[in-house]
């Protein structure tokens, strides 16, 4: 992809005209046709601040990040420089022995949530789906749910409302914390890691106490459901079956073994 393709699909996605993305650069029009056209290339000086208002990479802009990496290989190279993938091996919870373990509590800084944040959006964008509002789940899915909601806008010009449960009722009984869902809501659900999907049921079960909404997807960084599991309905297979939603994962196992053995 060219970066005048890149530029073209960047400025549709906020759903800017060419002459409007010239008046935030301060230059015409007329230069961003032709920029996506091929007929010129922007100027070096102006990469920076184009980049910068995109919220990508100057990498990114001019393509070279996105040809050569698929977002669930960048996703694994930033959870392994970050430390929140770790190689070995693991017991986990489930029962299941692997040689990683995601440790979601180490999403503790800015730079990190903004990230996770844009990859979640890509996994929404990439599947095709569409909802008004993205819910985060206490307590991970707070800072889930507020940086996809703000990575679906700075990246692809989505304007959606979110908000988050809580586990305690506060004072006033209510679980939501942000947006008041409505009967009919289209939703999406983020969170760190599913196995069995039991809990998450009963969480979704409290939230469609409050209105008639419509669990569209749930998206997790990665679906642990083993095979066993599988065997007994759990999983992915039992959110469908209640809700008739599709589940969703960032990466999964063949994604992290292949980028570890690359």
């Amino acid at each position: 992809m060219t970066i005048g393709m890149n530029i073209k699909r960047l400025r549709q996605n906020k759903g800017m005209t060419q002459e409007k993305l010239g008046e935030v650069l301060g230059i015409s029009g007329q230069a961003v046709s032709k920029w996506e056209s091929g007929a010129a290339l922007p100027d070096i000086t102006i990469l920076p601040a184009m980049a910068d208002y995109f919220g990508i990479s100057i990498d990114e802009l001019m393509g070279y990040k996105l040809n050569a990496l698929t977002y669930k290989e960048q996703f694994v190279k930033f959870m392994l420089g970050n430390g929140i993938l770790q190689t070995g091996e693991f017991q986990l919870k489930n029962g299941q022995t692997k040689n990683y373990y995601l440790d979601a509590e180490k999403f503790t800084t800015n730079a990190q949530i903004v990230k996770i944040g844009e990859y979640f959006a890509d996994c929404i964008r990439e599947n095709n789906v569409e909802c008004n509002v993205v819910m985060g789940l206490a307590y991970h899915g707070i800072a889930f749910s507020t940086a996809t909601a703000c990575a679906l806008f700075q990246k692809y010009g989505e304007t959606v409302s979110y908000c988050y449960d809580r586990k305690v009722p506060d004072q006033k009984g209510r679980i939501l914390c942000g947006y008041t869902l409505q009967d009919g809501d289209k939703v999406v659900i983020v969170d760190d890691l599913m196995s069995t999907g039991l809990t998450l049921c009963e969480r979704i079960d409290r939230i469609k106490e409050v209105a008639d909404v419509e669990i569209v997807a749930v998206v997790v960084i990665a679906d642990l459901t083993n095979e066993e599991a599988k065997g007994k309905g759990l999983g992915p297979a039992l959110l469908a079956e209640r809700y008739g939603t599709k589940v969703y994962s960032i990466i999964a196992d063949r994604d992290v073994e292949k980028a570890l053995r690359q």
